[in-house]
């Protein structure tokens, strides 16, 4: 049994998942590979099920696919159109969630925000996945509070959804580069509700995303 083992007494399918996603992540199995289930059953100790039910869950996130003739692969990585449409998506939604949000904003729900600003900016960001995710999960969490903060459930599903894509932008790095900048991006989105604008808070969204695309790109 190797380093990948999965021992903890965690949910078995949780703990299976997130194994099998820090092996995505960490390119411990290869963009494109084929993932089968009882090698990888084999692999971490445990029974074909809960890495048949991670691996459910993987492909929501689109970081595993799935055809019917070849079963489970690694996603490929997300080439530069890909990631540019990725960002075009959250470019028609999150500028109007920041509006939104913003509109109906009070000082306990900018408290908040600064708070996830600050907990993103103290989160490690590396080496390898295992020292980063926890600053992916900030990052990410900054987002969904201005999801959150629209009052609309279905915007906060429509969010989620692009959260396994979004991990993806982080595929091949050994740790993440651009916190400083991405702190400063949300921290003047935060600015922007101090000020009750909603304009500018969507605004500085569109900035930031933008801002994200190119240093992906790079």
């Amino acid at each position: 049994m190797d380093d990948w083992s999965v021992t903890t007494p965690r949910g078995l399918t949780d703990t299976v998942h997130d194994t099998i996603l820090e092996l995505l992540m960490n390119r411990g199995l290869e963009p494109g590979s084929a993932l089968r289930t009882q090698t990888l059953a084999d692999r971490l100790g445990v029974s074909a099920t809960p890495v048949r039910e991670a691996l459910a869950r993987l492909e929501g996130s689109g970081l595993v696919v799935r055809s019917a003739r070849r079963g489970y692969r690694a996603a490929p990585l997300l080439s530069s159109e890909e990631l540019g449409q990725l960002v075009d998506v959250r470019l028609l939604v999150e500028p109007g969630n920041a509006e939104r949000a913003c509109a109906r904003t009070d000082d306990a729900f900018v408290t908040r925000l600064w708070a996830a600003v600050e907990e993103q900016r103290q989160a490690p960001t590396g080496p390898g996945y295992s020292g980063f995710k926890h600053y992916l999960e900030a990052d990410w969490s900054f987002h969904e509070l201005l999801a959150e903060g629209t009052g609309n459930p279905f915007i906060v599903r429509t969010l989620d959804s692009f959260r396994g894509f979004v991990q993806r932008l982080h595929q091949v790095e050994e740790r993440v580069t651009d916190a400083q900048e991405s702190v400063a991006e949300h921290e003047a989105i935060v600015r922007a509700f101090e000020d009750r604008d909603p304009t500018a808070a969507a605004e500085a969204m569109r900035v930031h995303l933008r801002r994200v695309l190119e240093r992906a790109v790079e």
